[in-house]
């Protein structure tokens, strides 16, 4: 305990983390739910998303090398900036130039450590901040949206980008017709060929917008190994996907209840950042009601910075936004708690 004495009064106003080799262990877990559409980015060739992935990881860990050279949580530093890195070259578009997203990374990162604190970013999710700074920088390297409005006035507007596929899967008309024959013919509906292609590969500039299909297995994955919980993504997917169907036809002066939910779920990352970046730990409130609430605001604020989908940064603006209302709901979830300690205590007598 000597030797800890020190340690022991330093008094903190960060949330509690334990820095040990089951946080690391949770960041490889994490980082390895990704490593299938590393391995897909690989198998189609695109290695210029490769690159900037490599660059933005570099970036990530150069942020964190003081702490290397310190000798001070060496371990899960590397593990955390691999994570991280990782996920910040997921959100850069291909044409993007290597060196300068690694620069952008480590000012970003360094810049965030030096405004929020090393425990501020675990309020402030870093990949979303670093995005942030990015898009400011660089925003005409990013692709617009992809649907034009006369497009999203028309039924199934996602057949927009159907269309726009150079290349479909060669599985596609089987699993279409196997779909169609087993599940939808009993509700007197059809799917059109082309989207398992677009889950499949999106063939979007941008990777997290790409491989939907292993994002959705990266879900299960995740929520399965209880490495994260399904709970907060699922709220969150389903009030952005009921805003889109109902409201989004109203303001666009379209048919009623006509939105393109597949157009909103699996284009701009929506699904990959509900999963990826949404729960990031320290920035959820602790309550089920609370996380209940910070999810339908989180689908109410993608349909703000969103619409109805292929947004190139709405999904991250929406994590920062709800940065920001976090601690608001935290807040409230403590004073709350206090109110009804209080209560009980009163009425003991106490």
């Amino acid at each position: 305990m000597g030797t800890n004495r020190k340690f022991y009064r330093t008094v903190s106003t960060g949330p509690y983390r334990r820095f040990s080799k089951s946080a690391t262990s949770y960041m490889l877990c994490f980082w390895a739910a990704l490593c299938p559409q590393l391995l897909a980015l690989a198998a189609t060739k695109s290695y210029a998303s490769l690159a900037i992935i490599l660059c933005t990881v570099l970036g990530a860990l150069l942020s964190e090398f003081q702490e290397f050279l310190d000798g001070k949580r060496a371990v899960f530093s590397a593990a955390y900036s691999l994570l991280t890195g990782t996920l910040v070259g997921f959100y850069f578009p291909a044409n993007f130039p290597p060196v300068a997203a690694l620069l952008l990374t480590f000012v970003m990162m360094f810049s965030a450590k030096c405004v929020f604190g090393r425990h501020g970013i675990s309020w402030l999710n870093p990949v979303a901040f670093t995005l942030a700074g990015a898009w400011f920088v660089g925003h005409f390297y990013f692709p617009g949206f992809l649907i034009p409005k006369a497009e999203l006035l028309l039924k199934n507007p996602s057949l927009f980008l159907v269309e726009g596929l150079s290349s479909r899967s060669q599985f596609d008309n089987g699993i279409t017709d196997f779909l169609n024959a087993a599940v939808f013919e009993k509700f007197g509906a059809s799917v059109p060929g082309g989207y398992v292609s677009l889950l499949w590969d999106a063939q979007c500039a941008i990777p997290a917008f790409r491989f939907n299909a292993l994002t959705l297995l990266a879900s299960i994955f995740l929520v399965a190994f209880d490495i994260e919980g399904g709970l907060v993504p699922c709220v969150f997917l389903a009030s952005y996907s009921l805003l889109v169907k109902f409201l989004s036809p109203v303001l666009l002066g379209g048919a009623p209840f006509s939105g393109d939910i597949a157009l909103a779920l699996f284009s701009g990352g929506t699904v990959f950042t509900a999963f990826f970046l949404l729960q990031w730990q320290g920035t959820l409130p602790r309550s089920l009601s609370g996380r209940i609430l910070y999810a339908v605001l989180g689908g109410c604020a993608a349909f703000v910075f969103c619409g109805t989908g292929t947004s190139p940064i709405g999904s991250v603006m929406t994590v920062l936004f709800l940065n920001i209302v976090s601690p608001a709901i935290t807040s409230y979830e403590d004073s709350s708690r206090r109110k009804k300690i209080a209560s009980l205590l009163e009425r003991e007598g106490v």
